[in-house]
């Protein structure tokens, strides 16, 4: 039989021994429908238990900036890009300028992934401090793609809880070069392997994404050079859509 990590031709049982006794799984690399790969269990990434999420999420909620005063009317920040594009350089000086909590899905991915878990119950417990934060009567900018299959469901169970708070949708959208390019060169880290797997993880979640019919207040593009303009431009574009509510 095959060790752990060598692929090998098997057309039977997903789940066996090794030599040595210990369980192992047998992962289909596409496209020959024969074709396994061989971990062991132990080795997979396992979805975080509940006492494992609580204790991500207090550690979290201490890194959170609470700024001193609540912003009227209550608003969250809504940016729709993808992998790459830019989302955090353009919400967290957004966040500072509003006084805005910035929640960010990746910071909550970054310690569960540090854990040894998968990236399950991340959103969820965005979605948790979001409402916390909500009912506190504190304003928000959320550091996610808010216009993915994911991100629009949570955004309308949170317009359903909080019906009396403005969702601002601002879209990062850079050109694919611009994105592609970054990516090249991205270093090895907690979210990435390397330029090449963070390129391959911009294709997976481009061929899934449509950009949403969303009212966008504005449009920002970090490829170019004038991006102290385009946040001047994109603060009063927020600035007028919150006042003709």
């Amino acid at each position: 039989m095959a060790s752990t990590g060598e692929v090998a031709e098997w057309s039977n049982a997903l789940v066996s021994k090794t030599s040595r006794g210990e369980t192992s799984s047998w992962v289909q690399i596409p496209p020959s429908p024969h074709r396994y790969i061989i971990m062991s269990v132990s080795s997979l990434p396992r979805n975080a238990p509940e006492e494992v999420l609580e204790e991500v999420a207090r550690e979290y909620k201490q890194t959170l900036i609470i700024p001193k005063h609540k912003s009227s009317p209550q608003w969250m920040l809504m940016p729709v890009g993808l992998v790459g594009a830019g989302k955090t350089t353009v919400v967290k000086p957004l966040a500072e300028h509003f006084g805005l909590i910035r929640i960010s899905t990746d910071d909550i991915r970054e310690r569960l992934k540090r854990r040894g878990y998968t990236y399950e119950g991340a959103r969820e417990m965005t979605h948790k401090l979001q409402k916390k934060y909500l009912e506190l009567g504190y304003s928000l900018a959320l550091d996610a793609n808010t216009g993915s299959t994911f991100g629009l469901e949570f955004n309308k169970k949170t317009e359903e809880e909080s019906p009396q708070v403005r969702q601002i949708f601002i879209h990062v959208n850079p050109p694919e070069e611009f994105i592609i390019n970054k990516l090249k060169n991205y270093p090895h880290s907690w979210l990435f392997k390397d330029g090449e797997h963070a390129v391959e993880r911009f294709n997976f979640h481009k061929k899934d994404f449509t950009l949403p019919n969303l009212p966008f207040v504005y449009t920002f593009d970090p490829s170019r050079d004038d991006f102290s303009e385009q946040l001047k431009q994109g603060i009063e574009a927020i600035k007028n859509s919150l006042q003709s509510a």
